[in-house]
C-alpha cells in the first residue's frame, strides 16, 4: 500500500479520505521483522462499543514466495502506523488538538490468529492470502484464567483485570459508577471475567456501562448517559450533489459531511425488544436470609427517564395495544427470577445479586432501548470518528422533485425553515457503536452503525 498515500504528503489533502500507511511490520516467530506495507492490498480495522479488541484483517498479494520464505506459521506480530487528516483540519470546525496540527496517527499491536483465506489468485505465480489479527492483551487474554474474591465499586476491578492482569495500562473510566458488590471471580478469562463485571455495572441513572478498545489505544469503560449527553462530533447529509468546485476547501468539507451510502437494518423491532424487557418485566427476588419474595413490575413508561435520551421523545406508543395490553404493561413479557442473600456477607456488603435487584429492571431496559433505530453508513474515512461518538444524521424526504423545489425555495427565503426538507423521523442524533476502517486501492472508508434510543419526532 505504499505507493497508494493519495495526496496525503501535500500542504493540503484533496479528499477526506486522504490516509498514509507509514508501517506495517511483521515479526516472525524467531524475531525477524519485515515491513510488508508494499505487499498488502486492503487493511481493515474494526472497533466496537460492544468489544475491549481492536480487530484487524490484512489481505496480502505475495509475488515474492514471502509465505514460505519468512515462513508465517500463525505464530507472527504485526505493528500497524497510520497517519490520515482529521475532519476540520484545514480550521473548519476544528474541535481537538490532534485536529488543530493537522495529522491524526494511530500505532497499533496485533498477534495474529490465524491465515482464514488463501487463493492462487488469477496471475500466475501469485499468493494472495488474508492475515486476522486481534491485539496483544485479547490474545493473552486468551490463553490466561483468573479467579479471586474482590469487594469495591465494579470499575476498580475491571480497571485490575485490564491493567494488571493484562498489562495494558492506558485505560480510562466515563461516568460515576454506583455498582459496588463483595464477590468471587471463577476461574475465566481475565476478559471474560471484566465482562461479567461490565453487565453488573451501572451509573446513579442506572445506565448501564460499555468496555471498548478505541483506534487512540485506549480502553473505556463508559456508561451509556455519559455517552450520550456529550455533543455531536459532526453532522452527516445523506446527499447526493456535489455543489463546491472541486477539489477548494468548500468541496472537502462538503465531502467530509456526506453520507455515500445507507443501507440499514432499522430496526423498530417492538416485540423483540418487548421480550428483552425494553418495556415492561417482572423481576421477582427471593431473598433467603429474611425468608422474603418481593416483585417489581417495570413500565417504560413510568419508570424511563426520557430527558436522559438521545432525542428526547419516546420511541413507544400508548395508543398501541396486543389484545387490550399496552406494552408497558404485559410485565410477564420478559420475566426475572433472582435469589438475593442479603446476609452472605453480612450488612455492608452485598453480592452480584443484590445489585440486580437494585437495578429493577431499569438497566437491562435503558440498554434495549438503544435497539430503537440503527442505521449503516458509508462515509469518507476518518480516524477519530469511533465507537461511543454522538454524531447528528439528516436524510432527505422522499417527496415528489416539484414539492422538494418549493421546500428549497421556502428554505432560501426563511433559513429557519431548512429543517423542513429532511425526514425528522429518521433523522437525529445517533450514537456510533462500530466502525470498520477500511484502506483499500488508495481510499479510506468509514463503515459506520449508528443507533439511537429515542425519536426525534412526537407520537
Amino acid at each position: 500500500m505504499a505507493n497508494q498515500r493519495t495526496n496525503f504528503g501535500a500542504s493540503k489533502s484533496l479528499s477526506p479520505g486522504a490516509y498514509n500507511i507509514d508501517r506495517i511490520t511483521l515479526t516472525t516467530h524467531s524475531g525477524d521483522t519485515f515491513y510488508i506495507e508494499n505487499i498488502v492490498v486492503k487493511l481493515t480495522l474494526t472497533e466496537s462499543i460492544y468489544s475491549p479488541n481492536i480487530i484487524a484483517e490484512i489481505s496480502v498479494k505475495d509475488t515474492a514466495n514471502f509465505f514460505e520464505s519468512t515462513p508465517l506459521i500463525g505464530q507472527e506480530k504485526i505493528k500497524i502506523e497510520i497517519s490520515a487528516r482529521p475532519k476540520g483540519w484545514d480550521g473548519a470546525q476544528t474541535k481537538t488538538e490532534n485536529q488543530k496540527s493537522g495529522i491524526k496517527k494511530i500505532n497499533l499491536d496485533f498477534i495474529v490468529t490465524e491465515y482464514p483465506l488463501y487463493s492462487s489468485g488469477n496471475a500466475e505465480h501469485t499468493n494472495v492470502y488474508t492475515i486476522a489479527c486481534v491485539s496483544d492483551h485479547a490474545y493473552y487474554s486468551r490463553l490466561s484464567k483468573i479467579s479471586r474474591s474482590f469487594t469495591d465499586t465494579t470499575d476498580v476491578e475491571i480497571k485490575k483485570i485490564i491493567t494488571e492482569d493484562l498489562g495494558f495500562t492506558d485505560f480510562e473510566v466515563n461516568g460515576k459508577v454506583s455498582s459496588r458488590m463483595k464477590g468471587i471471580i471463577r476461574w475465566q478469562s481475565p476478559l471474560e471475567a471484566a465482562e461479567w463485571l461490565r453487565k453488573r455495572t451501572y451509573d446513579e441513572t442506572l445506565s448501564p456501562f460499555f468496555l471498548y478498545h478505541s483506534l487512540d489505544n485506549k480502553i473505556r469503560l463508559s456508561s451509556l448517559h455519559t455517552l450520550m449527553a456529550a455533543e455531536e462530533y459532526h453532522t452527516y447529509f445523506d446527499e447526493r450533489e456535489f455543489s463546491f468546485e472541486s477539489y477548494s476547501v468548500e468541496d472537502y468539507n462538503q465531502r467530509a459531511s456526506r453520507i455515500l451510502d445507507v443501507v440499514s437494518d432499522l430496526k423498530l423491532g417492538k416485540v423483540y425488544q418487548g421480550a428483552n424487557g425494553g418495556w415492561a418485566s417482572e423481576n421477582n427476588y427471593l431473598d433467603y436470609s429474611y425468608k422474603t419474595y418481593t416483585k417489581y413490575d417495570y413500565n417504560y413508561d413510568n419508570d424511563f427517564k426520557q430527558d436522559l435520551t438521545l432525542n428526547k421523545k419516546t420511541p413507544l406508543s400508548t395508543q398501541f395495544d396486543v389484545n387490550g395490553e399496552l406494552l408497558n404493561l404485559m410485565p410477564k413479557s420478559h420475566l426475572e427470577h433472582v435469589s438475593v442473600n442479603n446476609l452472605s456477607y453480612g450488612e455492608n456488603d452485598k453480592n452480584y445479586n443484590k445489585l440486580k435487584e437494585k437495578t429493577k429492571g431499569k438497566t437491562l431496559a435503558i440498554e434495549e432501548a438503544l435497539e430503537s433505530i440503527s442505521h449503516d453508513i458509508k462515509l469518507f474515512g476518518d480516524l477519530e470518528l469511533n465507537p461511543g461518538t454522538v454524531i447528528k444524521l439528516k436524510f432527505p424526504k422522499a417527496v415528489d422533485p416539484a414539492i422538494m423545489k418549493d421546500l428549497l425555495a421556502k428554505m432560501k427565503n426563511k433559513p429557519k425553515s431548512a429543517d423542513d426538507i429532511y425526514d425528522k423521523h429518521l433523522s437525529g442524533r445517533h450514537l456510533i457503536t462500530s466502525v470498520n476502517h477500511s484502506f483499500e486501492d488508495g481510499t479510506y472508508f468509514s463503515e459506520v452503525r449508528v443507533k439511537k434510543d429515542s425519536f426525534s419526532i412526537e407520537l
